[in-house]
């Protein structure tokens, strides 16, 4: 199987794919270093989870991983102009969300200005994805084809319900069912943008037996 992306060095594609990668894996250090700040923590003072030193931890981090969320949730959110608005429209759109995202900081606190700034970028990715299943909106990708675009819109998604539901939805009752609709999206958009050709195989032989049956 052969992946082919039509992205050239120098370019705004390139170099908004090197950001996203780059923010991601700042994002992957930040996750383990608090993983191990915890451990090592609770093997030390296994009742600190009752003090306000948890509640000192979870601030901290919020703050040393708020930069780089709203970072990722730029990068992904600038995937957008090829796809429903033009780069300006969306530019002026996003400097507008971010203004509101720092002033709600400044009056609240960090945990629900990137509540905030999360939704609004769900909302966004879920209306992409459903109108690329419809196939509407004018949408263009970089990669063709239907299931690549399906499954690159529900990277999106799932990308950005994770990241909600870890910053905000972890004392919440529905933190396990947030999470596992955030990994089903993530792993099926995997599939469907690495192996379209094997799904689009599995499609036709399903339509196929439907029809003589």
């Amino acid at each position: 199987m052969t992946l082919e992306l039509n992205i050239k060095p120098k370019t705004y594609d390139f170099y908004l794919m090197i950001l996203t990668s780059a923010v991601l894996a700042l994002i992957g250090l930040v996750c383990l270093y608090g993983i191990g700040y915890y451990t090592y923590t609770n093997e030390t003072a296994p009742q600190w989870t009752q003090t306000q030193m948890y509640g000192d931890y979870i601030d901290s981090m919020n703050q040393l991983i708020y930069p780089f969320i709203v970072l990722l949730l730029v990068a992904l959110g600038l995937c957008i102009p090829k796809r429903i608005l033009p780069r300006q429209s969306l530019l002026a759109a996003g400097t507008g969300i971010l203004a509101a995202t720092f002033f709600i900081a400044l009056i609240t606190n960090i945990g629900t200005s990137l509540a905030f700034l999360l939704a609004i970028s769900i909302v966004v990715q879920a209306a992409v994805m459903v109108l690329t299943m419809l196939g509407r909106g004018g949408l263009t990708y970089e990669r063709e084809g239907y299931f690549v675009r399906t499954g690159s819109s529900m990277l999106h998604l799932g990308t950005v319900i994770f990241v909600f539901d870890f910053v905000s939805m972890r004392s919440s009752e529905f933190h396990i069912p947030v999470f596992w609709v955030a990994t089903i999206l993530i792993t099926v958009g995997t599939v469907l943008s690495f192996y379209p050709g094997e799904v689009g195989s599995i499609a036709r032989l399903v339509r196929s037996g439907g029809r003589s049956s």
